[in-house]
């Protein structure tokens, strides 16, 4: 996705400079205004390319969209916002305040967008599983408001430290524990062997000009117009996360739920064998046909 590689640039060459000025201010011992906030520039356009990134990355995989692009716009915001409190903060005067707190609030924004996106990215089959995720979406969410009511209200009491800081506690652990359970359960379905493969073989056309091909599941391209053609295989799973590929009974043997509709994947029948086999025993003579009369 071309706004993903923009992004991804964005934050290599602002990396990039900032690292190039710090080297030559350290050599030099020279660092006037006009370097800092050429660097803080740099570094900024890095960190919001960053968050950028994270969201454009959710957006190429068609999930959130609508929370990708609030993050993208809220992130382009955000960094002009703070350019314009780097380049232009004595002459703000009495909008100081007021776009301190603007960009604070769309940097907020700016994080909380692509973090919920990549959560919703990894994929999560167990039902005990899926809600440490959403809890981590609701601990994440509440601290973002609470940041921004205390940016906005300037009112930091006790109990709103305290709020902040178990929410804070809340949303990191959910967001490390997130990953770690996603990738115990990739082990546990490649140890399955009854589990779909992964680039299991599928055969259809191409949406754009129609041409039949079998293509592996995951990404690929069509071999006559080059369209990118991305297959997600999601393996058939009971409420309490069981396998329920192949499954030939009706109820679920892992919890006993009844499993009814297409959630029920039972093994096809065999194809009829294109060269049946034929009895090659010469057909039995006919009876003699009776002759003369009777008595």
């Amino acid at each position: 996705m071309r706004i993903r590689k923009a992004f991804l640039w964005s934050m290599i060459v602002s990396l990039a400079a900032s690292a190039v000025m710090g080297i030559v201010a350290i050599i030099f011992d020279s660092f006037g205004n006009v370097s800092e906030r050429v660097l803080a520039t740099a570094l900024l356009v890095s960190a919001f390319s960053m968050t950028s990134l994270a969201a454009a990355i959710v957006l190429d995989r068609r999930r959130m969209v609508a929370v990708s692009w609030t993050g993208i716009a809220c992130s382009m915001l955000a960094l002009g916002v703070w350019i314009i409190i780097v380049w232009f903060e004595r002459s703000l005067n009495e909008w100081e305040e007021f776009t301190f707190k603007t960009g604070g609030t769309f940097t907020i924004a700016a994080v909380w967008c692509p973090h919920v996106g990549l959560l919703r990215l990894l994929r999560l089959d167990r039902p005990v599983h899926g809600w440490v995720r959403r809890a981590t979406w609701i601990s994440a969410s509440l601290l973002a408001l609470t940041i921004a009511a205390v940016i906005w209200t300037e009112e930091f009491e006790e109990w709103t430290g305290k709020t902040i800081a178990v929410l804070a506690i809340l949303a990191g652990s959910g967001t490390a524990m997130t990953p770690v359970l996603a990738i115990i359960e990739r082990v546990r379905r490649k140890d399955s062997a009854e589990s779909i493969e992964r680039r299991v073989s599928i055969d259809l056309h191409c949406p754009r000009c129609g041409i039949g091909q079998r293509i592996k599941a995951g990404g690929a391209k069509c071999a006559a117009c080059g369209l990118r053609i991305a297959i997600d295989i999601e393996e058939p799973r009971c409420a309490c996360g069981y396998l329920l590929y192949q499954l030939q009974g009706d109820a679920c043997p892992e919890c006993g739920r009844p499993i009814e509709g297409p959630g029920r994947w039972i093994t096809p029948p065999p194809p009829p064998d294109p060269d049946p086999p034929t009895d090659s025993s010469p057909p039995p003579a006919p009876a003699p046909a009776a002759s003369g009369e009777e008595a």
